[in-house]
């Protein structure tokens, strides 16, 4: 006892490294002894870091790469597995969307994972939270969108779009030759249409707002398609890079809208003051 103990005495350090070092081991080996294999096709995945080589190669093509690994699965559900992230299912199998969009809705809620990348950038929204809150914006935004009056303006809106702006604009890059991305008009078009039913203004002309909207959703998709997700939490608490340019950007739309409002509300009031003159 005496030589057990005066031994111990001689070598601490290296006597708790080694414990540490052979209770990491266990731990590590039950959680990859015990690691589910739920579909028989998915991401080539390893011990400790899963499938982290195979989403850093394929991370600016995630939706095309999700598509492939679920076309050569058997159910049409993939399960991806890699270090630092949270495990994700993928899945096009029909019952399975059913189930969890109709079925059992509830049981189904975005989660915390998910709001936290859009959080900054959506805040507590109807596309970014659950439960009640979820319920109560949404039972707002049915009776709104609804309405007929509401469905004739969104009609009138894009037909004046499309032939005041979209189809000239088509006709003058038809004639120069010029080669265009398609997709690109189209989303300016979306947006543009989205902005005068929203907000009631014409972005045909400064296109800060869309800029900064642009950005700040960029960001935040990569956000979810970052191998390590600490990286960008730390990159946020620090305010450098990518992360610093979705604050600016984010600020950049809360303060065009807020302009937007103000203007409306001013109108709105001197309008009431002439018809109380009247």
């Amino acid at each position: 006892m005496e030589m057990f103990m005066s031994f111990f005495k001689l070598m601490p350090s290296k006597f708790v490294l080694i414990s540490v070092f052979f209770l990491l081991l266990h731990v590590i080996l039950c959680k990859v002894c015990r690691a589910p294999k739920l579909s028989e096709h998915g991401p080539p995945a390893y011990p400790i870091i899963g499938c982290l080589i195979s989403f850093y190669k394929n991370r600016t093509r995630l939706l095309d790469w999700y598509t492939e690994l679920v076309e050569e699965s058997n159910t049409n559900t993939i399960v991806v597995n890699r270090l630092g992230a949270r495990r994700t299912i993928v899945t096009a199998n029909l019952e399975n969307v059913e189930y969890m969009l109709k079925t059992n809705f509830n049981n189904f809620p975005k989660g915390k994972p998910f709001t936290e990348i859009l959080g900054d950038f959506l805040g507590y929204g109807i596309f970014n939270v659950d439960g009640e809150l979820w319920r109560t914006q949404r039972k707002l935004a049915s009776h709104a969108f609804s309405t007929n009056s509401l469905r004739e303006f969104v009609m009138s809106t894009l037909e004046e779009e499309v032939e005041n702006q979209f189809l000239p604009l088509l006709e003058s890059l038809a004639e120069a030759s010029a080669v265009v991305d398609l997709q690109e008009l189209l989303r300016r078009l979306a947006f543009s249409i989205i902005c005068k039913v929203s907000l009631g203004v014409d972005l045909c002309a400064p296109l800060r707002l869309s800029k900064a909207f642009d950005m700040a959703s960029e960001i935040c998709a990569k956000r979810g398609a970052a191998p390590l997700l600490l990286v960008w939490k730390v990159k946020r608490w620090v305010g450098v890079g990518s992360e610093k340019k979705l604050r600016d950007a984010i600020e950049e739309v809360h303060a065009y809208v807020e302009e937007m409002i103000h203007e409306k509300k001013k109108r709105m009031e001197e309008s009431e003051v002439d018809i109380g003159r009247a």
